[in-house]
């Protein structure tokens, strides 16, 4: 037997393994790069929220509440600050207006992406709401 005909039956041995491995190999990568492109999409969602949510915190601030804060009478007993009903009462305009903003398909989306029902997403935004008025505070750096 001379080499060429040896490596032709290593060959014929060997191609089913090395298709099989590149197979494999082809399987991992396209895994990883599904999980990339869902982390992306995730990652791209959560940002949009996030924006809209202190554009919404933000606005409702410079407008709402330094309107209520303004007509309140410094001299009473709770001076400019806000109730527990004025604060209910934003945080409830507030969450309208990112809901407004999202959409119905983006609201979707985000249920989608997250696994939420709408019940949780309406919670998850509400906690987005608290977590953008706490960061807006002043003295927050």
């Amino acid at each position: 037997m001379d080499w060429g005909d040896l490596g032709l039956t290593l060959a014929e041995i060997l191609s089913p393994l090395l298709v099989a491995g590149l197979t494999w190999v082809s399987v991992k990568v396209a895994d990883l790069v599904r999980a990339k492109v869902k982390n992306t999409y995730l990652e791209g969602t959560l940002v949009r929220l996030n924006d809209t949510v202190f554009t919404v915190v933000k606005d409702m601030n410079q407008t709402v509440v330094k309107g209520i804060k303004a007509a309140k009478d410094p001299d009473s007993p709770g001076g400019t600050s806000l109730t527990k009903e004025e604060k209910n009462s934003i945080k409830s305009q507030a969450m309208s207006e990112v809901k407004a903003l999202l959409g119905i398909k983006g609201l979707g989306e985000l249920a989608k992406v997250l696994g939420l029902s709408d019940g949780s997403v309406h919670q998850f935004i509400g906690a987005k709401i608290e977590a953008a008025v706490a960061d807006t505070k002043p003295g927050k750096v």
